[in-house]
């Protein structure tokens, strides 16, 4: 017979509750959590170092650190320059929508060791611009332009998580703490300088350390890569230089890289001695945790590599620049003059032209962002075209329109719904705007009035906005969840199972709904239907016990196990969409395509007010 999973079957025996009423794991079981949270972000041909030999060491250094109450720290050399290539391979010289988004790839990273330990992470980023550029012909004004716009934009969309730290920061250099474009410039020969006499070990020979050492030939391997098409138009091949004659430079190039790059290593390791090592170069993992900067399934993981395109449905694809120029299903896309990202076309991105019309911004990890181009409140929420949000909506969601005038007027509001779609009542409430931060009752999804399904979408508003740091609403992509689903879980599987929900509410017994696998009405791509469990940190609220009948396919399965499963993808940063509520935020989701759940960790003090209206 079929099992049944229950979603709330934690045993909590072996755990201690703090006195704030929060369950508490063993420091071994955190440490093990948090080295599994890194190993999520791995170079993807990788191997899965939390369960190897070498995974044991970084497990005792993070242990450690838990032991003693400490944040998780990390470091990472990375974020140097642009490629000299910006004709065939990047957009330009200074950080582009590709930076922006591995800088929240890593800043969820550390937010994700946050949500299971509460010292949580931080991360250094220290720039290797000036170790190599002189040997690229990248100019040091560059390597300062692209780092002092990398402190911006982290600043801008508050990766609060993300430092950095420059090469005069790790070297012994008689210069001011606080620099300006001219003196770095003018010391950026010195700090080179600097590091190889102090950091380079005598007699370093970089072509016996690539025959011998699998990490140093895996870097170069990788630098012999990028180099051949970033350097392809600094020195063109042609008269006077052959392939070979290129091929033979290149090299000679890789190797100088590799003897400044033991150099700078050496000097991260005595800047940073307590920091975990990671690293964008694949490696054994024996030193260092080779992770992904980019949330891409191709070979272009660093943003000043390649370039970034976006589909439709939000997933993002990587490569070089010429291959998206080329490309008649994608268009470039500029930001405040420059170009930023390519995007595949579609007419549902535009309109309100005639008067200015709106920008359309990718969010990571999932979901767009819909402002007026000719500034705040320059439409209002009669010019939304509610047809072309709706179809949206059922690609990528959810949608967020900000900075459009009269959101909070309630009857516009209605209106708007009505626009959209059919509004639908709900089982256990009679209007049809609420806040449901007062009292949701246990329910994070919602259910229609048959109380068999939730109503296909949810349209919000934000009449006063939450706090940045809590209280967020998330909002967890089937799309992405289906991405990180891991092996032993398929949708396949999952098709044939039901979940219901036991619940003391109303006059109900149970609600039921449909498999936890549904086809996308529009998109026919797979989606999950499951229901979030109350987090014991809402004991007030009404019990819901979750249970999903099990198949065949799992029978030898715990049942924790998959339910933990889902349930971790749901709260996933690199799947879930953290939103803070700005007031006026209107917000447009399909319940299908994603799944909605409140974070358990609002105050009862908070002022956020939203009105919702559920449509068909």
């Amino acid at each position: 017979m079929p099992s049944a999973l229950k979603l709330e079957s934690v045993d909590i025996s072996a755990h201690r509750i703090s006195p704030a009423g929060k369950l508490e794991l063993p420091d071994l079981d955190i440490a093990s959590q948090i080295l599994s949270i890194i190993s999520r972000y791995k170079l993807a041909k990788d191997a899965f170092i939390a369960g190897t030999k070498d995974g044991a060491k970084f497990l005792a250094h993070i242990h450690s650190r838990v032991v003693a109450k400490e944040s998780i720290l990390m470091c990472l050399p990375a974020f140097p320059f642009k490629s000299p290539n910006d004709t065939t391979k990047v957009l330009g010289r200074l950080p582009d929508k590709a930076e922006e988004f591995a800088l929240a790839h890593l800043n969820g990273l550390c937010a994700a060791i946050g949500d299971v330990y509460a010292p949580g992470a931080r991360l250094m980023i220290v720039s290797d611009g000036l170790v190599y550029n002189d040997l690229l012909g990248v100019p040091d004004r560059d390597v300062w332009a692209y780092g002092e716009a990398l402190r911006a934009l982290r600043a801008r969309k508050e990766f609060r998580h993300i430092e950095f730290c420059r090469l005069k920061d790790i070297v012994n250099v008689d210069v001011p703490d606080e620099l300006d474009e001219i003196r770095y410039v003018a010391n950026a020969t010195n700090f080179r300088h600097a590091l190889l006499q102090q950091f380079s070990k005598p007699g370093y020979n970089a072509s016996l350390r690539i025959s011998e050492d699998e990490d140093t030939c895996l870097t170069y391997r990788g630098y012999i890569k990028f180099l051949e098409t970033d350097l392809q138009n600094v020195y063109p091949i042609g008269e006077g230089r052959s392939k070979s004659k290129y091929k033979r430079g290149i090299e000679y190039i890789a190797k100088q890289m590799l003897i400044r790059g033991d150099a700078f290593a050496r000097a991260v390791r005595q800047r940073f001695p307590d920091r975990l090592r990671l690293s964008i170069h694949p490696s054994t993992g024996e030193n260092k945790l080779s992770i992904n900067l980019l949330p891409t399934d191709t070979s272009f993981t660093t943003p000043w590599h390649c370039s970034i395109a976006f589909r439709l449905d939000g997933t993002t694809i990587t490569g070089h620049r010429s291959q998206f120029d080329a490309n008649g299903d994608f268009e470039l896309v500029y930001e405040k003059g420059r170009p930023s990202y390519f995007r595949e076309k579609s007419d549902l991105l535009s309109w309100a032209s005639e008067k200015g019309g709106i920008t359309c911004e990718p969010v990571y990890p999932t979901g767009l962002l819909i402002r007026p181009a000719a500034g705040r409140n320059s439409l209002s929420v009669r010019e939304i075209d509610a047809a072309k949000v709706h179809a949206l909506s059922q690609f990528n969601s959810p949608v967020v329109l900000r900075d459009f005038a009269r959101t909070r007027n309630r009857d516009l509001f209605v209106a708007k719904a009505h626009e959209f779609g059919v509004p639908t009542p709900r089982k256990f409430d009679g209007p049809d705007l609420r806040d449901p931060g007062v009292d949701d009752r246990g329910f994070t999804d919602v259910v229609s009035e048959s109380g068999v399904s939730p109503p296909r979408f949810q349209f919000w508003v934000a009449v006063a906005g939450s706090p940045k740091d809590r209280g967020h609403t998330l909002f967890s992509s089937s799309t992405l969840l289906f991405k990180h689903l891991p092996a032993h879980l398929t949708s396949t599987s999952l098709r044939p199972s039901t979940w219901a929900i036991p619940t003391s509410l109303s006059d109900l017994t149970t609600i039921s709904s449909p498999p936890p696998v549904v086809d996308h009405p529009t998109t026919s791509h797979p989606c999950l239907c499951f229901h979030k469990s109350r987090l014991q940190s809402k004991p007030s609220l009404e019990a819901t016990n979750e249970t999903v009948n099990n198949t065949t396919d799992y029978e030898d399965m715990d049942s924790a196990v998959i339910c933990s499963a889902l349930q971790s993808l749901l709260h996933d940063r690199r799947i879930a969409y953290y939103h803070v509520w700005e007031k006026g935020d209107l917000l447009v989701s399909d319940n299908t395509l994603t799944s909605m759940h409140p974070r358990s960790d609002s105050s009862a003090t908070d002022t956020k007010e939203l009105w919702q209206i559920h449509f068909d």
